[in-house]
């Protein structure tokens, strides 16, 4: 990846992570079940592992983080508060969560392939990616950060009902 896609591909990681968190936040209050409540603080503690390391390598970059504007935080807040107003069962959150995690992956691959720099898991395939992608810090993260989500949609599939 090139220096100029790296700082879109960490604001990225940055901004998905912080409206991981931030959702997890608004739900956590709505959470009866103890093992899902559990779940939903491992994968908040990941998020924040995630910003700190998107802003760890924006440093050599000179650059910093933007947070999640008002706007932003708003229309989180607005949606969750839509639609959890009816239904605060479990196996709605998890699929709210799924949803959020899904829209996660989703945005990070796009980013990768527009920047060319999309390769496989390869612990998924026992392919070895380009030496490029290998690493490239920012790719690496945003594949670590795909895997993360994946491995918490599976989680959350257990409180599907």
């Amino acid at each position: 990846m090139e220096n100029n896609n790296e700082y879109p591909v960490l604001q990225e990681i940055y901004q998905g992570a912080a409206m991981g968190a931030a959702a997890i936040d608004q739900l956590l209050p709505l959470v009866k079940n103890a093992r899902f409540r559990s779940d939903l603080q491992t994968q908040r503690k990941e998020y924040d592992g995630a910003r700190q390391r998107a802003e760890e390598l924006m440093k050599p970059l000179a650059k910093c983080p933007q947070e999640l504007s008002k706007g932003q935080r708003m229309m989180l807040c607005a949606c969750l508060c839509t639609k959890t107003l009816f239904n605060k069962e479990t196996s709605h959150l998890a699929q709210l969560m799924i949803q959020g995690s899904n829209m996660g992956i989703l945005t990070l691959t796009k980013l990768l392939n527009s920047c060319g720099d999309y390769e496989p898991d390869p612990a998924a395939d026992g392919e070895t990616p380009a030496p490029q992608a290998q690493t490239d810090p920012a790719a690496v993260l945003a594949r670590s950060v795909i895997r993360m989500e994946e491995d918490n949609i599976d989680r959350l599939k257990a409180y599907l009902s």
